[in-house]
């Protein structure tokens, strides 16, 4: 009777113990980058108002672009400062669009690794702060025409992007900042939280 008894505890625990090996944990974004940060995502906008730039955008993403840079503006403590019609030395994002092979040293086709990459961004201008941090005068956001089927995924993948752009790395929670078929075009109340304690 006490063997049958521990021999039951024992199967109890082994279930619950595989059960909570098999659960995904919840993996929130991080924000900004330091110098000793693993993943090199991402360096956070330096500044409050965003004054960004897409003038050799399609018109499908413009209008995702408009989207991505109104949702921020929308949703965050940071503001849309301007449209740049050309670039200039105080523009913060530069969008792009083409239908990419390699760029970046990426394989963008998945022609190489078998990795589709749909959209990617990059600071082009790093500025290092003391402490380590370091934050973003310029970043570029480029879109892979190939992958930029449907209005909600352009919209979904601009979402994603600018949030890169201003500071913020990839979660599992239900935001724009999924990475995959997620199809949510907004930000997180955790996305939010990061970005609105900057500023």
């Amino acid at each position: 009777m006490r063997k049958s008894a521990l021999a039951l505890v024992f199967a109890i625990v082994a279930a619950l113990s595989a059960g909570l090996a098999a659960a995904t944990p919840v993996a929130a974004n991080t924000f900004g980058f330091f110098a000793y940060h693993p993943t090199w995502c991402c360096p956070k906008t330096d500044n409050r108002d965003v004054y960004w730039n897409g003038s050799t955008l399609t018109s499908n993403m413009i209008t995702a672009a408009d989207y991505g840079m109104a949702n921020l503006d929308y949703q965050t403590d940071l503001r849309i400062g301007g449209y740049d019609s050309t670039a200039g030395t105080h523009t913060d994002l530069v969008m792009f669009d083409a239908r990419y092979v390699d760029y970046w040293g990426k394989d963008w086709d998945g022609s190489s690794t078998g990795v589709n990459i749909t959209a990617s961004t990059k600071c082009v201008r790093v500025l290092a702060q003391i402490g380590g941090e370091y934050t973003c005068d310029r970043a570029e956001l480029r879109f892979d025409l190939a992958d930029m089927t449907t209005a909600t995924v352009r919209k979904k993948t601009a979402c994603h992007e600018v949030g890169h752009a201003i500071g913020l790395g990839h979660t599992n929670l239900t935001s724009c900042m999924k990475q995959g078929t997620s199809t949510t075009q907004s930000y997180s109340s955790h996305d939010r939280s990061h970005v609105n304690g900057a500023w």
